[in-house]
């Protein structure tokens, strides 16, 4: 899920702090005497998970689950990096994979899921995504959720009006690399006076540096290779090609919301956990969207991993919970309900996820379309300041897609960012 990044729900960093703040440390209420026990979830927005917190309480009367939603996975981080070092922290703490390497490198933080079983549900799991959630000296601190697999949605009533082809296997011919995709963009503009995309950065940037084993680090913590590698160069250079068939509308913000509604642009990169989203913001254009493929290869864009920061005072029951919440049925019923897609591969080849089809995307059959995206993703490892490295990057080409900065010189300026932002 991410990444999810910062989806429904969003709300300001402060305000987020100061709620965690107010919900940190592991809850004891009810814990002596009686057998019941009280766990703190923590939890981030878009990881559509609350009607199984309300089917595991009713299955478990002795659980009771106090969850505290940060808005953003971004929020979440920070707060759950305050209440760490204060020695605090929850039962239960979602960590969005973008973060994940930052929080493992510290695993004395976390409980060792080993001790508790993790051995007896790896196999359930991918295992690239398995290994994402395994700290350097081999203890596991976080279980995988979802897996982000690439598709990209558009909107066939707009792409008719531009006079392009509308059907899903259509639109994905039209568009087989990326130079094609960026073709296409000039015609819809052309046509329409309109950019196509949202913005580059999360439409062209974002799938395209995931298309590779290798994103800013190599194999370890300390091997950077955002400068070396040539996938980020392409990703970069790609984004600022289609600078021209952007509609400048940023990611998650109110303009973004309602330009899926009123059709401010026509196509929008998306990963599993999106089509939710879109159909979340835009209930309006159900049957308008449909899903084609990313051009060139797979990749994958968000997810997250549960964990038991150390000083929970449940961590057995705390297991126990994850390890329900993230079996291959509760995987399933998530995506059929929210789109989040399992990391649970047992599940692909079955009628629930071969059979599954999205009436709001036009019957789109999304369950094969991301089952096949997650089968070619090649995983990417994600080190501590892989966040710090994004930012810098992406707010560079920004700046250009915004006017702000020129072209000319911006892959300079991009790594000169980088190197300030990680002194």
């Amino acid at each position: 899920m991410k990444a999810h990044k910062t989806l429904s729900a969003i709300v300001a960093g402060g305000a987020a702090m100061a709620l965690l703040a107010g919900c940190s440390g592991a809850s004891t209420e009810g814990s002596s005497g009686d057998g019941k026990v009280e766990l703190n979830v923590w939890t981030f927005g878009g990881m559509g998970l609350d009607d199984l917190f309300e089917q595991y309480q009713a299955e478990n009367p002795n659980v009771t689950l106090k969850i505290t939603n940060a808005g953003g996975a971004d929020e979440q981080a920070q707060a759950l990096t305050t209440a760490l070092a204060g020695g605090k922290g929850p039962d239960v703490a979602a960590i969005e994979i973008g973060y994940m390497a930052q929080f493992k490198a510290q695993p004395q933080n976390f409980v060792d899921l080993r001790t508790l079983g993790a051995d007896d549900i790896e196999p359930s799991f991918l295992d690239w995504r398995w290994e994402q959630g395994v700290a350097a000296d081999g203890s596991v601190v976080g279980i995988p959720t979802d897996v982000g697999g690439l598709a990209m949605a558009y909107r066939t009533d707009l792409f008719e009006a531009a006079g392009l082809p509308t059907g899903r296997d259509e639109v994905s011919a039209l568009w087989p690399t990326w130079e094609d995709f960026i073709e296409v963009g000039n015609q819809y503009t052309e046509a329409t006076g309109k950019g196509m995309v949202d913005n580059v950065v999360n439409s062209v940037y974002n799938p395209v540096v995931r298309q590779s084993d290798q994103m800013y680090y190599g194999d370890g913590p300390d091997d950077f290779v955002y400068d070396s590698n040539p996938q980020v160069k392409k990703a970069f250079d790609l984004a600022l090609d289609s600078v021209g068939l952007s509609s400048r509308t940023g990611s998650f913000s109110e303009e973004w919301n309602a330009g899926m509604n009123n059709g401010d642009f026509a196509v929008l990169a998306a990963p599993a956990w999106m089509t939710t989203y879109i159909s979340q913001q835009a209930p309006d254009t159900s049957g308008k969207w449909d899903i084609a493929a990313v051009p060139e290869d797979a990749g994958n864009w968000g997810g997250s991993q549960l964990t038991i920061p150390k000083n929970s005072e449940h961590p057995e029951e705390a297991f126990e919970f994850i390890s329900w919440l993230m079996a291959p049925e509760q995987q399933l019923e998530v995506f059929q309900t929210h789109g989040n897609f399992p990391s649970t591969p047992e599940l692909y080849e079955t009628p629930d996820i071969q059979e599954f089809t999205s009436t709001f995307f036009s019957d789109a059959p999304v369950g094969p379309i991301y089952a096949n995206s997650v089968e070619t993703i090649q995983p990417i490892y994600e080190g501590p300041q892989q966040r710090i490295i994004d930012n810098a990057i992406q707010n560079t080409i920004g700046q250009v897609e915004n006017g702000e900065e020129p072209a000319d010189g911006a892959w300079e300026r991009a790594m000169d960012n980088v190197e300030t932002a990680l002194q």
